[in-house]
C-alpha cells in the first residue's frame, strides 16, 4: 500500500471500528489491552510491522547496542517498530537517540512492549510511541536487541512482520495482512453507516429505528 493511501486511511479509521469489522470476521482476538498505552493522548500509530525481540542479558556485551542499530537501520518508511521485550522488564529499550533514527528513515511509529526514557524530549519530538512503562536505566548489559522479522506476541495478540498495527486512544489493534484489504474497505463501509445512525439520532428518530433500518451501532 502506498504512503498517500495509507496517510487516508490513517486520518478516517479508529480502533473502535477496526477491532467491530475484525470481529465480524471472525478474528476476535486483535486487540493489545492498555497495559501498552500511548505517548500521548492524542497519538495514533498506522503501518506494517517491523518486528524485533530484546532479550535480557547478565553481562556486558562487547559492543552494546551495535545490534540494536543494526536492527533500526534496517526500517523502512512508512513501517512501524514493534521491539517484544523477551524476560524482566530491567531497563529503558527505547529513548531519544533511538527515535531519532527511526523518525529519519521514515518509521511511521513504535510499539514498544518494553519500557522507554527520555519521555521528555520524545514528548516535544511528538513522537508516535506506544509504550509499557518508563526506566532511567540504559539497556546495556542488561537486554540485547539482535533478532527481528519474526512473528512476536503482545498482551496475547500475535504480529507478524507486515501486519497492520493500527493503535489510537482507545487501544491497539493487529490485522493480518492476508485479510488487511478487506477490513479496510468494510470499516469504511461501516463507519459511512455510522454516519447515517448519527445524522438519523440528530433528526430524532429512535436509535432502535436507525439501528434496525442501518445496522451499525
Amino acid at each position: 500500500m502506498n504512503q498517500e493511501k495509507m496517510a487516508e486511511l490513517k486520518k478516517i479509521l479508529y480502533s473502535g471500528i477496526l477491532c467491530d469489522v475484525l470481529d465480524g470476521m471472525g478474528y476476535r482476538n486483535q486487540s493489545i489491552g492498555m497495559e501498552i498505552r500511548p505517548l500521548m493522548e492524542d497519538t495514533v500509530i498506522f503501518g506494517p510491522a517491523f518486528t524485533s525481540i530484546g532479550t535480557e542479558v547478565y553481562s556486558m556485551p562487547e559492543n552494546p547496542l551495535i545490534a540494536q542499530c543494526k536492527v533500526v537501520d534496517q526500517i523502512k518508511e512508512g513501517e512501524i517498530y514493534i521491539l517484544k521485550t523477551r524476560g524482566e522488564y530491567n531497563c529503558a529499550v527505547f529513548g531519544e537517540l533511538f527515535a531519532t533514527a527511526v523518525q529519519k528513515r521514515g518509521g511511521a511509529g513504535v510499539l514498544l512492549d518494553g519500557l522507554a526514557r527520555d519521555l521528555k524530549e520524545l514528548k516535544k519530538m511528538q513522537f508516535p510511541l506506544f509504550y509499557r512503562g518508563t526506566s532511567p536505566k540504559t539497556s546495556k548489559g542488561r537486554c540485547e536487541i539482535n533478532e527481528c522479522q519474526i512473528p512476536v506476541e503482545i498482551g496475547g495478540v500475535n504480529i507478524r512482520p507486515g501486519d497492520y498495527i493500527f493503535g489510537d486512544a482507545d487501544g491497539i489493534v493487529v490485522i493480518p495482512a492476508e485479510v488487511s484489504e478487506e477490513v479496510f474497505e468494510k470499516s469504511i463501509e461501516t463507519i459511512e453507516k455510522e454516519n447515517m445512525v448519527r445524522d438519523g439520532l440528530i433528526n430524532g428518530q429512535s436509535l432502535e429505528h436507525v439501528y434496525t433500518e442501518i445496522g451499525a451501532i
